[in-house]
């Protein structure tokens, strides 16, 4: 795209008047306020890098017993330890759960979106043999995978890593978006994620990537400035259902999607949200960036306030913007 094209298209995102929007099947709403903060680029972290020196990192040359690692024996990728400082632990009864931490690679200087995409596929086959493994255990009822990077973000080392809580509870965010989901079947016959992609694709201003397995987009009521929604295009409810190039397809559009924000500093977190047992929800990951933090509108109304409007997030992830 020509820079005079760009900053063309970019106004048209940058300079509207803020706009009240709805989630897509939730009850929840957003404000789109561009006007406030238009350039993502002001976001950058530059004085609280990710790539931090420590003086010591309990995961470089982690020796802990693993409980799963790729490849077997020293020279391992991606290895999965119990989480030493746990909220939750076995062997309590007033907070049952069990908490591992999933080190990405054995490099401490590398970011995840450094990572090539046949190690990225790694990662995903530890969260997948993980969530397998966790949800046999009586009294588990949901396995959450997620990933703090960056400072921002709640990261307390920089060493590259995702976190692994298997809850004795329905975590109350997901049983809520479950009933909504439930309640979009009941009046529509069709799944709310598979609407979403549809809807998305016939509007074209929100797409962020796609290809023929997955679709990244910037939701239209996006609550977090750069989020992205990645979406399987087949209906599946799990992380454990993707077939081989799917997997190679997610690997790629995330990593691309997490080097945009590397390059800029731009702490985020992403939750790999899988559909509840016994029910047939959409499989999905979403990634939130760290830009802003709640104030008093936000707390008392519970109405967040979003500076870039998703629009305009999609054409920065494709590098279609002149900041």
């Amino acid at each position: 795209m020509k820079p005079s094209v760009a900053k063309s298209a970019q106004s048209k995102f940058t300079n509207e008047r803020a706009e009240l929007r709805k989630h897509y099947f939730l009850d929840s709403y957003v404000v789109i306020a561009p006007r406030r903060s238009f350039r993502p680029d002001s976001f950058s972290r530059a004085a609280e890098p990710h790539k931090l020196v420590m003086d010591h990192c309990p995961f470089d040359h982690n020796t802990e017993h693993a409980v799963w690692q790729h490849p077997r024996g020293a020279d391992w990728r991606v290895k999965v330890v119990r989480n030493v400082f746990p909220a939750f632990s076995p062997d309590n009864p007033k907070a049952f759960g069990i908490q591992e931490v999933i080190i990405n690679t054995p490099d401490h200087f590398s970011e995840f979106s450094d990572l090539s995409v046949s190690h990225i596929v790694e990662i995903f086959a530890a969260y997948r043999q993980r969530i397998s493994e966790l949800s046999k255990i009586d009294g588990i009822r949901y396995v959450l995978i997620f990933k703090n990077d960056g400072p921002v973000a709640g990261a307390s080392i920089a060493h590259a890593h995702c976190q692994i809580f298997a809850l004795p509870i329905i975590p109350p965010k997901i049983a809520t978006e479950s009933d909504a989901l439930n309640h979009h079947w009941d009046l529509h016959n069709t799944c709310a994620y598979c609407d979403t992609i549809a809807w998305e694709e016939q509007q074209k201003v929100r797409l962020v990537s796609h290809d023929k397995h997955f679709v990244a987009l910037a939701p239209y009521a996006s609550s977090h400035a750069l989020e992205v929604w990645l979406l399987p295009r087949r209906h599946i409810n799990k992380l454990g259902e993707l077939h081989a190039d799917e997997i190679q397809s997610l690997a790629i559009i995330i990593k691309k999607i997490t080097a945009r924000l590397d390059a800029s500093t731009i702490s985020f977190n992403y939750i790999i949200q899988e559909s509840l047992d016994h029910q047939d929800h959409h499989f999905v990951i979403k990634v939130e960036p760290r830009t802003t933090k709640f104030a008093g509108a936000e707390l008392g109304t519970g109405i967040e306030v979003n500076p870039v409007a998703p629009e305009y997030a999609a054409l920065w992830y494709q590098g279609k913007t002149t900041d």
